[in-house]
């Protein structure tokens, strides 16, 4: 396949309903969230999310969205991040500051403890 045609499988993979890596979608159903990210329910999970999201549509309920997304993940800890931009290049330190916060408290104990 040319780069073209990769790109454009990408793009739709991305962009299409329901398509294969459309995860976060604020239009997909609770049984849709379930079926795509409840895999992840029995491994410790944290949703970091940015809620200045500037691709994020404003009509969009973040906090009902990344509620359901939690959910959807088995009870995915949430982290909302108020003025984050998509990248969360505004928000380095804070973003940053949640997931050491989360791998010191869902990571290793024990022997293999790195921050002990």
């Amino acid at each position: 396949m040319t780069p073209n045609g990769n790109m454009s499988c990408r793009y739709h993979s991305l962009c299409a309903y329901n398509g294969d890596d459309d995860l976060f979608s604020f239009d997909l159903s609770e049984d849709q969230l379930r079926q795509r990210l409840g895999h992840m329910s029995h491994t410790p999970c944290q949703i970091i999310f940015s809620m200045a999201n500037e691709y994020v549509p404003e009509y969009v309920d973040k906090k009902v969205l990344v509620e359901r997304l939690c959910r959807a993940m088995g009870g995915a800890e949430k982290v909302e991040i108020e003025w984050g931009n998509h990248a969360l290049s505004n928000q380095v330190q804070e973003a940053v500051q949640a997931i050491i916060n989360f791998v010191k408290r869902e990571g290793p104990k024990g022997w293999d403890d790195p921050w002990s």
